[in-house]
């Protein structure tokens, strides 16, 4: 196991510690923040930043210290959206960016946070109320946003609930501007999407496939390929999984993260249920192999520096380490129950 240390966000409703710090000698202190789905780095000073996937929603700012022990900047603010489930930092430093997922009927938005030059956020400067349904009646009743990605100046916003990833500008008074939006086939419901170099890939949560093509900074919009299923049409066995509101019967499985490997041209994607890794390259949209992640019900993924990949395995309440080359079996690596999100401690 290497040196480096990472951040591990988990659902404290499924016992999770909350956000805790984790590396070669095992845990830091946690600090007690509710449901931290999400970590999100870059803030001034290394200053990191926590979803609450509540209802309504939360974001809060945290330093570590020396101890490994995060300390809260400032004071924790509303997003003015429920269950916020993605979030990364403006290119600028100047404005968190959070998605906020919604609720069963809906109501998918983006927020816009100010940060302070201490790293504290502030209310939000704008909150972007998305628009749009798609056809599967228990996921995509209303827009449900699920990242958020920053790319050649543009914002851009996956949204599950009405399969489109939307494109704005964002000004210098901190409000979104939509100037374009690509839309995807009917059911697809894209969750993350990653690039690597010129290609993009899209995972589709509802339709267990990946799509794969380039994006047009000039119309901010994306011209994409055939999907390519990705492993397992088997109905999903919630028998011994924790109720967390799933559907009874999980008609297939669920595509997770999407990491990219620049340094090999690839792009992994944890696939919940089938509890895989599948390995697409994403200039020949072929599936190259699919290995076990070790736990069940793979949520994120990170790609370590040897090539490896550390996988927040939540119902396992497990994180392993992946060899997506299928040489080396998944091994446990920290057991953390409810673990959602394992990101770099930079």
């Amino acid at each position: 196991m290497s040196r480096m240390r990472y951040l591990l966000g988990d659902y404290t409703t499924e016992g999770g510690p909350g956000l805790v710090v984790a590396g070669p000698d095992g845990f830091g202190e946690a600090a007690p923040v509710v449901n931290p789905s999400w970590v999100a780095t870059g803030g001034p000073g290394g200053v990191v930043y926590t979803t609450s996937e509540t209802e309504p929603g939360f974001v809060a700012a945290w330093r570590i210290g020396e101890t490994f022990t995060p300390e809260e900047v400032g004071t924790a603010q509303a997003t003015g959206g429920a269950n916020p489930c993605h979030a990364v930092v403006h290119p600028s430093g100047r404005w968190l960016l959070v998605a906020n997922y919604g609720n069963g009927e809906g109501g998918g938005s983006v927020s816009v946070l100010p940060i302070g030059p201490d790293g504290a956020l502030d209310a939000p400067d704008d909150i972007y109320e998305l628009v749009g349904v798609g056809p599967d009646p228990d996921r995509q009743s209303g827009p449900h946003a699920h990242q958020v990605v920053c790319r050649e100046g543009r914002v851009l916003v996956v949204d599950l609930g009405s399969d489109r990833v939307h494109a704005f500008d964002l000004g210098d008074d901190g409000r979104l501007e939509e100037v374009a939006s690509t839309v995807l086939e009917p059911g697809f419901g894209p969750r993350h999407l990653a690039f690597v170099g010129d290609r993009v890939l899209i995972a589709g949560e509802l339709a267990n496939a990946v799509v794969t093509g380039e994006f047009d900074p000039v119309s901010a919009t994306f011209a994409l390929g055939p999907a390519l299923p990705l492993p397992g049409t088997e109905p999903v066995d919630l028998a011994e999984m924790p109720d967390i509101g799933l559907p009874e019967d999980v008609p297939r499985p669920y595509p997770g993260a999407v990491v990219a490997d620049e340094e090999r041209g690839l792009v992994y994607v944890t696939v919940r249920g089938t509890d895989q890794v599948a390995v697409v390259d994403p200039v020949s949209t072929t599936l190259v192999r699919s290995v076990p992640a070790g736990g069940s019900w793979p949520r994120d993924a990170v790609l370590r520096p040897d090539g490896t990949l550390l996988v927040a395995c939540q119902f396992g309440g497990v994180v392993t380490r992946v060899d997506p080359s299928g040489e080396e079996e998944a091994s446990r690596v920290w057991d953390c129950p409810g673990v959602s999100c394992v990101t770099p401690l930079t």
